[in-house]
């Protein structure tokens, strides 16, 4: 149905008025009031209107600015030429756009250049007979705040040029924070019950526009310049490729990064730095493509915003704010309830996101977040989705409260308080042992290939499964019974359930799904024990002797075992066709592995991952699952992906399969 004239002049006057404010809090009082990817959501539907409805467009149309206003608290700096902003692109097709509209003005043999698109604040330096004369941040594009003084602390920023100075220069770049300082400012802020800085852009805004520049001095800010105003003399720079070799000439940082290239070289660049961003010590959040010539550059032209031969191509969003329409209660194989946000779709990352976790209700309560809030997602490690901040309008008006049910949503049994958690203590609840069964053939557990949860909670339903046990009792005929399952689908279940009929004690011990006993823990006992026989009758002092068993993990085992319910249980996987093998005799202590925290990644020849990372857990050591400051080593296979980026940045020790069998002293059949 077509809108109405006008409703659709109300949407443009509720954005022009939106965006304006946006405007405000972020380039005047460093105060973002929305992230990166919901404010371009919003500007690209002005424009989409504006374009189509040319007669609604207003004088003061955030679409015809640059960026903000000047602040009133420092004097006024004109900028001349204009420092524009750039357009963004978010697509391959955008790109093969902006190529097309460039090779039309250019002809063949075309190069860009290609740069990081720094997450900081845009300023411009002037400097006269080589002397830092005057400094300014970007302001509306056309007049900006006098910084001079500020950005005279900063070390990246020379007072006195190298070489053979211009008589004038004006050159444009960015200011911005690396992470170890930002992480230290919140420290210090923290101590004296200051808020923190939601990210080092906005902190990195914030102390450059201080009044006291000792305060700004304090916060060890960097700069990189990018960027030619205006020149009085002619220096040998008829690229961008010189521009970033002249500059540095001068004693001017440029970006170490900065590359030329063709089409296919930009598409290589973005790739690699969407990928390994993480090895940066400051914020990007995309690339920017120039025409590399600067007499193209002239004949192309800008726009009254943006030049034409020049993008910015964003990254998706890791992070993005939406609306909350209602909250879900999960109950997990353990019991635990999880509130769950149910949200208006969001696209983050390239992924429409629907729901986010709330983690629990003490975290509810910190956030003080309610219904109808406008709250921020991210997607940790760019997977799962979690809510990380309520984002507060003024005069908005606040929903219901969220508070925490009283009875189990699955069974209604009466919830028990255990810590920050609620917990479903009923063993037959519903849910629970759903939860409790997907698990089971989760990678965490016994690790059934073809086995999703979905598949898991059609059997399910369907009658068919019912306990863990039941894995091993699955027919080909019980699966042919199921919507969408194939003959070669149904065989390749058949054979994964198979092919996990033998397992170490170690990897059935972590399957069972027992509170407090993880992969490593589940490891450690099993070195010690060996055999489920032997398991079977030990008791809590008994467990608590071996390394790593605290009283809990203790309570834990012991009452699983002693269970009646669970012995049958597992006697019933056993009588079904499993085999628990007995572990190997426990490492010496003074293996190279022992006491150590290993990564694996990428593809290995010998055996699989999850082999490889058991013969660790064996031998004493620590399988982790992400490369950190703590990783003693990382094993690389073949395709190792990002982590080995992280590891090199990290000064993690790389070593590969082969190394890795020598360290151990055996081979995967041995």
């Amino acid at each position: 149905m077509a809108r109405k004239k006008e409703d659709i002049a109300a949407r443009y006057n509720e954005l022009c008025d939106l965006i304006l404010r946006y405007n405000r809090h972020y380039y005047e009082l460093s105060a973002p009031l929305v992230d990166d990817a919901e404010y371009d959501r919003l500007m690209a539907e002005l424009a989409d209107i504006e374009s189509k409805h040319p007669e609604l467009r207003r004088e003061d149309s955030p679409a015809a600015k640059v960026g903000g206003f000047a602040s009133a608290t420092f004097s006024e700096v004109p900028h001349d030429p204009p420092m524009l902003s750039l357009g963004n692109i978010f697509t391959e097709e955008e790109l093969a756009d902006f190529d097309t509209r460039c090779r039309k003005a250019s002809g063949d043999g075309l190069l860009y250049s290609m740069e990081l698109k720094y997450d900081g604040l845009a300023v411009e330096v002037v400097y006269e007979k080589g002397r830092l004369k005057q400094g300014s941040t970007r302001g509306n594009g056309e007049v900006g705040e006098d910084v001079t003084r500020n950005l005279a602390t900063i070390r990246a920023v020379p007072h006195a040029l190298t070489g053979a100075a211009p008589e004038y220069l004006s050159v444009r770049g960015e200011v911005f924070m690396r992470h170890g300082e930002f992480e230290r400012l919140n420290r210090a802020r923290a101590e004296k019950d200051e808020p923190a800085f939601a990210n080092p852009r906005n902190a990195a805004s914030g102390s450059l526009r201080q009044l006291d520049p000792s305060v700004t001095a304090e916060r060890s800010l960097d700069a990189v310049f990018y960027a030619v105003g205006r020149v009085s003399d002619d220096l040998p720079m008829p690229d961008q490729r010189a521009l970033f070799e002249t500059l540095p000439t001068l004693g001017i940082p440029v970006s170490p990064q900065a590359a030329v290239g063709s089409l296919e070289e930009i598409r290589e660049y973005y790739s690699h730095w969407l990928e390994n961003r993480h090895t940066l010590d400051f914020d990007i959040d995309g690339i920017v493509i120039k025409v590399n010539d600067f007499a193209l550059r002239g004949r192309m032209g800008v726009t009254s915003k943006a030049p034409r031969w020049s993008v910015a191509w964003k990254f998706p969003a890791r992070e993005a704010v939406t609306g909350l329409e209602s909250v879900d209660f999960q109950v997990g194989r353990t019991g635990i309830i999880t509130p769950v946000a149910n949200l208006h779709p969001i696209n983050i990352g390239g992924v429409i996101v629907k729901r986010a976790t709330l983690h629990n209700f003490k975290e509810v309560e910190r956030l003080d977040v309610r219904i109808g809030d406008k709250i921020k997602i991210i997607r940790a490690g760019d997977v799962i989705p979690k809510v990380i901040e309520v984002v507060r309008h003024d005069g908005a008006a606040r929903g219901d409260e969220i508070l925490p049910p009283k009875q189990c949503p699955s069974c209604g049994e009466e919830l028990r308080q255990e810590d920050i958690y609620l917990r479903c203590v009923n063993p037959s609840c519903e849910s629970k042992r759903l939860e409790a069964l997907k698990f089971f053939v989760s990678k965490d557990g016994m690790d059934i290939e073809f086995f999703g949860p979905e598949l898991v909670a059609r059997l399910y339903e369907a009658g068919r499964l019912s306990t863990i046990a039941d894995f091993y009792k699955i027919t080909k005929d019980a699966l042919m019974g199921l919507e969408r399952m194939g003959d070669k689908l149904a065989d390749k279940v058949i054979e994964s359930i198979n092919a996990r009929r033998r397992v170490p004690l170690s990897r059935f011990l972590q399957s069972l799904g027992i509170r407090n006993v993880g992969g490593h823990v589940a490891s450690v006992i099993a070195a010690q024990v060996r055999s489920l026989d032997r398991l079977y009758g030990m008791t809590r002092d008994e467990l608590m002797e071996i390394r790593e068993v605290g009283p809990g993990v203790a309570e834990s085992v012991y009452g699983y075992f002693q269970d009646g319910k669970n012995r049958d249980l597992v006697e019933d996987m056993l009588a079904s066709g499993l085999v628990v093998e007995e572990e190997e005799a426990v490492a010496p202590a003074d293996n190279p592995v022992n006491g150590k925290t290993f990564v694996v990644t990428g593809t290995l020849t010998r055996y699989s991952r999850q082999e490889a990372e058991e013969m660790i857990r064996k031998l004493g050591g620590r399988a982790a699952g992400s490369v950190s400051g703590k990783t003693d080593y990382l094993l690389a296979g073949e395709s190792p992906g990002s982590k080995l980026d992280k590891a090199r940045a990290l000064g993690v020790k790389v070593i590969s399969e082969v190394e890795f069998i020598t360290m151990i002293g055996k081979g995967p059949d041995e």
